[in-house]
């Protein structure tokens, strides 16, 4: 079974049912850089885009707009301890922190910021957030 971007959130959700839609979002990016900056490989084909409010994966934004997370299996998540790994860790770290201060830490970050480059505040976007960008930011 291919991983998405609604397994690894629902993962989260499992740990947290009273997580935002917006911390979701963020929660699932952070596993995603921190999956490719360690093991340069994606978690998942999707890559993220530069949003107003920070990192979306589109089809999850689809997703929980729908009400279908709660549906989602994390089955294909589970034998596959490096994943798990870094979901956790991401958890630790993040899992803490609202919404509004998740898109605080994402809009001060380069990989958001050059996706945004030229674009008004609040003007909206689908530019893709580069997984070199990515790679360069957090590798450090």
């Amino acid at each position: 079974m291919k991983i998405e971007a609604k397994n690894v959130a629902k993962y989260f959700y499992n740990k947290n049912n009273e997580f935002t839609e917006k911390q979701i979002q963020k929660l699932t990016y952070y596993a995603y850089v921190w999956y490719l900056t360690k093991y340069k490989k994606r978690l998942f084909e999707e890559s993220p885009q530069a949003w107003i409010h920070g990192p979306v994966f589109m089809s999850l934004y689809k997703t929980m707009q729908n009400n279908k997370l709660i549906e989602t299996s994390t089955e294909c998540l589970k034998n596959n301890k490096d994943m798990i790994y870094v979901l956790d860790v991401v958890y630790k770290i993040y899992g803490k922190f609202s919404g509004n201060k998740l898109e605080q830490l994402t809009h001060a970050e380069d990989p958001w910021k050059n996706a945004r480059k030229g674009l008004e505040a609040t003007e909206r976007s689908q530019k893709l957030i580069s997984d070199e960008d990515i790679i360069a930011y957090y590798s450090v």
